[in-house]
Parts: C-alpha cells; sequence; structure tokens
C-alpha cells in the first residue's frame, strides 16, 4: 500500500465522516509524538483537528514546530488544532472561525474546544463550550427577548468543568429557557445535529484545505 501525502488527526469534530481524497489518511486524535511520526513517514500534509489531552500526553508547540522544519505543511482548526495553530502562528496555518475567534480574542480559553467521547465511536459524552455558544446565537436570533436568560443559561454551563457539560447538565440549565417557551427538542437539535456543529464545519473546513494543498505540488526550497 502507498504511503499517504496526508494525514488528518481527526476524531469526534467531523462525525458523520465525509469521504476523502485517495491518498489521505484519517488518523484518531493525535497523542504526544503522532506528528513527529507522520513527518517521518513522509507525510507532506498534516492537519490537525483532534487530539487528546488530559490523562494522555499531548501534542506539543515543540512537536508542530519540529514537523514544519522538516519541510510538512501542517493546517489546524476546530479544537486541538484550533490552540496549536494560535500557539504556532509560524508554523500551522490556522483554519476556521473557532481559530479565528481565537486569534480575536472572543474565546480565550482551552476548554472552549474541550469535550470527552467514547474511544472508537466518538459518541459524545461531555460537549464543548464553544457548541454551547452556538446554541446561544441561534436561540437569541429566534428569541431576542430572552438574550438576559440564554446569558445565564451559557454561564451556568460555562461554571461546570469541561467532564460536566454533559446533555443531562445542559437540559438542566436550560430548564428556565423552556418554561419560557423554548422548544427543548430544538435545543437539543441545536446541541447535537451535524448541520449545526460549529466544530464540524471548521473540521470539513480542514479536510478542504489538506486535499487541496496535497494537490498542489511542493513548492521547490531555495537556498
Amino acid at each position: 500500500m502507498a504511503k499517504p501525502t496526508a494525514i488528518v488527526f481527526v476524531g469526534p469534530s467531523l462525525r458523520p465522516v465525509p469521504s476523502v481524497a485517495d491518498g489521505i489518511e484519517l488518523r484518531p486524535p493525535a497523542k504526544r509524538g503522532d506528528l513527529s511520526r507522520a513527518a517521518r513517514e513522509g507525510a507532506r500534509v498534516i492537519g490537525l483537528i483532534d487530539g487528546v489531552f488530559d490523562l494522555t500526553l499531548a501534542v506539543t508547540p515543540a512537536e508542530v514546530h519540529d514537523a514544519a522544519a522538516c519541510g510538512v505543511e501542517l493546517y489546524g482548526g476546530a479544537s486541538m488544532g484550533a490552540l496549536r495553530a494560535c500557539e504556532c502562528p509560524q508554523s500551522m496555518q490556522g483554519v476556521g472561525e473557532i481559530w479565528a475567534a481565537y486569534v480575536a480574542g472572543d474565546i480565550r480559553d482551552d476548554d472552549e474546544v474541550a469535550m470527552t467521547f467514547m474511544p472508537g465511536s466518538y459518541e459524545v459524552i461531555a460537549y464543548p463550550l464553544v457548541q454551547v455558544r452556538e446554541v446561544v446565537r441561534l436561540a437569541v436570533e429566534l428569541r431576542p427577548d430572552l438574550s438576559r436568560e440564554l446569558d445565564a443559561f451559557f454561564h451556568t454551563v460555562q461554571a461546570r468543568s469541561f467532564q460536566e457539560r454533559t446533555m443531562t447538565a445542559i437540559n438542566d440549565a436550560a430548564e428556565p429557557l423552556v418554561k419560557l417557551g423554548l422548544s427543548r427538542e430544538v435545543l437539543l437539535q441545536w446541541m447535537t445535529l451535524p448541520e449545526f456543529d460549529r466544530k464540524r464545519r471548521d473540521a470539513v473546513q480542514v479536510l478542504d484545505v489538506v486535499t487541496t494543498a496535497r494537490a498542489t505540488p511542493p513548492r521547490p526550497h531555495s537556498s
């Protein structure tokens, strides 16, 4: 089997998984050493979307710089990729609205993109705060009269640790909104359906950029 010329590290941010072009390999969320290993294997383009952390060592900025120094083109967005692209702008190109929000300072904390999920299936257990923000944005468009209550809902969820932002906790925080006439079913759809998934939108953009970069002949090195 031919070695892939592009490798994308992705997990729960890209569900369902779209089809990918030949020569692009999707791998599980990156852990420390995975980017360096992909560079050694000859990948010319690397996309970083999801990465592990907390109980497993995460990809470091130094690893991003080292891969770039090997001549690899790196793109990051949606989740861990957005964080590392912000930290390593000279080595990794950021992609998507979440990365742009970090750059602009509209969001600041790492836990905005943190989530927990089932290994293998990537079924979400605790939801990322950026998606709660998206739900609030959509709800304000629908019910601007509830902007104060929606702000309170957001801060109630935000006050929990990222591991505790489960659907049960989100539903509990949304109870005052439901009593004021917001549909619980609509809120659930905004939280869970792919067409409203903020991280998935950015993950698709990363995949598109990687696909384009892979199809572009590499630039010759000058000396």
